[in-house]
């Protein structure tokens, strides 16, 4: 230790944070006093284990000022009221101010240390000196991971004099300020439901087949009131003790590799996520052989110079669960339930209540969220649990308060309702839905957008040597509503939405109706682990690849719209333009069933499986797709728009009608034309639509020839 941080006097400067707390006089020093002590942390008694047997010393306060007896009398009472001790370490020294008793008047303090010893060595031997107790000595030989030697140790290194922390690897302490939570919550800052999104992420990557998302009122003791948490329940394969650590903490390697089949990737989901929706979450997870409880808190870490995680892991033995000791201590894991318990609505029973939801499934994770944000004077959130008994007429929904829009260029319309209802968000959040997810208790019916849409076109590019597949069609409930755009989704999950491009910018009404959808996973993969997406998953990098997507979506749709503006006139108020195609799907499976497009999919059960009509097959039948190139056009209209078609009128691939007079250049693409008199009672009778099937080639009534 350099003479320049010794003093000859018991004196000693006790700082924090860089600034002075109070000039003390130390009693009963140690050999070498450092005269200043700089506090690095301040931490449970809980979680210092103190060696009676070993030295100590006393500080009384030698104040300068009335401001340095103020500042004494302040930091005692924390100590006293948290039965905290404060650590300071300087060079070889380390400090432990113990909290005084209750009845003290702060006259004084008990501080334990330790004294680590000083090595020095030359032509390859180290001499240590041992400013401590001989006790501690020993011998023996110790390999020197560095040279791949054996040397010999004549003591060992940081052993602790006057008392031992719990090792590094049990600490629940990531090296953060407290308010770096909230400044996390930020990341979502201007949509909320983008938070809600990470943590359905975080479940479709873990394979769950059923998610319930829902609010409900529950008791607080320390709001000392009934207080709304959401919480997020899956079935997925849960956690083990090292995931949770990893989910909860900071700063983590990022894959090297771009998985296609996961959408989380940053590291920062969960805890963006929930710090937006809340200020507190708890997260309780199990596996077959596991089980962890996380507590991620603003209100537990307010005041503290360090952001404190507990975190509770058990092992299955039999048929019970007991603490698992190979990642921390009976002493720790006692420690962190008390802290649970007492900063947050979970007592040992309502924790035991909410594992006993994993018996059915064995598996997966609940996250709790509470003390949720706010609004004014009210929650940021609104929730409507529905009508009971399964009702399909009014389901239960959250709602953002505000009922504010989304940004886009060039939208007029006022009527976007995945910009404020997570049902309408969720129905479209997956390109090709898997797994179930219940809202307030009801069943959230998904629709992938490309099997809902009606005089669909395909559209296949190349940017930047990378394949692109576009599906175009119109929708007549967005036409009402004065909506259009693309959906763009990335590793199968929605990151833009209504997404306007070409003449869609400029013009309110160009484009009116049409929907796109497209997946551009392998477009925006940059290669070395990196994509072109924002870790809020919410828009995408400004990069060249999305800069070219941009510009050939806008010639896309403009040409699109161009092709077929007259076909795609529809009148408010007037028929319903339905799909292509009618889709369902399987409750077991969870695959999607081609039904025709006549039929009603609003008498269909609540529940649908592959065994009932009209499919009548069975889970194990593939997946049905509509083949490319083809174009159906299911609208209706009035005779008197095709009275002037001749018999051997067809459509083409870019949807124009065509007569024979033009039928040379007819390609070798199957096209249908549907075409239906809604005058007609014919029509009306038979159900039936007047169809007609042009295969490859010229019907044989218009080819011509010697």
């Amino acid at each position: 230790m350099g003479e320049a941080n010794l003093a000859p006097d018991p004196y000693v400067l006790l700082m924090k944070d860089h600034k002075p707390i109070c000039r003390t006089q130390c009693l009963n020093p140690p050999a070498e006093l450092p005269k200043c002590w700089s506090l690095s942390d301040i931490v449970p008694r809980a979680r210092v284990h103190i060696l009676g047997d070993l030295p100590s010393c006393f500080l009384s306060p030698a104040p300068e000022s009335s401001r340095d007896k103020c500042e004494w009398g302040r930091f005692l009472t924390y100590l006293q009221k948290k039965d905290s001790v404060g650590i300071a370490k300087v060079k070889s020294c380390q400090f432990y101010i113990l909290p005084p008793d209750k009845d003290s008047n702060f006259s004084h303090v008990q501080v334990v240390y330790r004294v680590e010893k000083t090595c020095s060595g030359n032509d390859g031997q180290e001499h240590c000196e041992d400013n401590g107790s001989p006790s501690d000595r020993f011998q023996g030989p110790i390999e020197d991971h560095h040279g791949g030697n054996t040397a010999t140790e004549t003591c060992r290194r940081h052993q602790p004099i006057a008392a031992k922390q719990v090792p590094p690897s049990e600490k629940n302490y990531a090296q953060a300020h407290p308010s770096y939570l909230e400044t996390l919550g930020q990341v979502h800052y201007a949509w909320i439901f983008g938070a809600i999104a990470e943590l359905v992420d975080n479940s479709r990557d873990a394979e769950a087949t059923r998610l319930d998302i829902s609010i409900e009122e529950i008791y607080s003791k320390r709001a000392g009131k009934e207080i709304p948490m959401l919480s997020v329940i899956d079935d997925g394969h849960g956690m083990i003790h090292q995931e949770v650590e990893k989910m909860v903490c900071f700063g983590h390697k990022k894959p090297e590799v771009d998985d296609p089949d996961r959408i989380g990737r940053f590291g920062v989901g969960f805890k963006t996520g929930a710090m937006r929706l809340g200020r507190d979450a708890l997260v309780i997870t199990q596996t077959n052989d596991s089980r962890s409880i996380a507590f991620l808190s603003q209100s537990l870490n307010e005041g503290k110079d360090n952001l404190e995680i507990p975190i509770v892991s058990y092992r299955r033995k039999g048929q019970f669960m007991e603490v698992d000791t190979s990642v921390q201590s009976e002493a720790l894991a006692k420690y962190n339930l008390k802290v649970i318990k007492e900063f947050s609505p979970f007592d040992k029973y309502l924790i035991g209540a909410k594992a006993g939801l994993f018996r059915e499934n064995r598996t997966g994770t609940q996250i709790f969220i509470w003390n949720l944000d706010e609004w004014g004077s009210q929650y940021c959130l609104e929730w409507d649990r529905g009508l009971t008994g399964g009702s399909s007429f009014h389901k239960g929904d959250i709602l953002i308060r505000s009922r504010r829009l989304r940004s886009r260029p060039g939208q007029i319309s006022k009527t976007v309702f995945l910009d404020y209802s997570i049902r309408s968000y969720l129905e479209v959040i997956f390109l090709v839905p898997r797994i179930r997810i219940y809202l307030q208790g009801s069943l959230v019916k998904s629709r992938p957008l490309a099997k809902y849409l009606n005089q669909t076109s395909e559209a296949t590019g190349n940017i930047m040597g990378k394949r692109v597949h576009l599906t175009l069609g119109r929708s007549q409930l967005e036409f009402e509503q004065a909506n259009c755009g693309i959906f763009l989704y990335w590793h199968g999950r929605l990151i833009e939405a209504y997404k306007r491009v070409g003449g869609m910018i400029h013009n309110g009404d160009w484009g009116r109706g049409v929907i796109g959808v497209i997946d551009v996973t392998d477009l925006m993969n940059e290669g070395n682990g990196r994509v072109g997406v924002h870790n809020a998953k919410q828009s995408f990098l400004d990069c060249e690849p999305y800069a070219r997507l941009e510009a050939w979506l806008g010639a896309k749709a403009d040409e699109y719209w161009t092709n077929n503006f007259e076909t795609l006139k529809l009148k408010k108020g007037g028929s319903l333009y339905k799909p292509d195609h009618e889709w369902v799907q399987c409750d077991k499976c969870r695959k999607w069933r081609m039904l025709s497009s006549g039929f009603d999919v609003k008498t269909l059960p609540e529940e649908w499986f592959c065994y009932m009509g009209p499919f009548n097959g069975s889970c194990e039948i593939p997946e049905q797709k509509v083949d490319r190139g083809v174009i159906t056009v299911s609208a209706k209209q009035n005779r008197q728009d095709i009275k002037d078609v001749d018999d051997d009128a067809m459509i083409n691939s870019d949807g124009l009608l065509v007569t024979s007079d033009h039928i040379e250049s007819v390609s070798d693409t199957w096209f249908v034309i549907g075409i239906s008199d809604e005058d007609s009672n014919q029509t009306e009778r038979d159900g039936k639509r007047d169809l007609k099937r042009l295969r490859k080639g010229l019907p044989r009534a218009c080819k011509k020839g010697p």
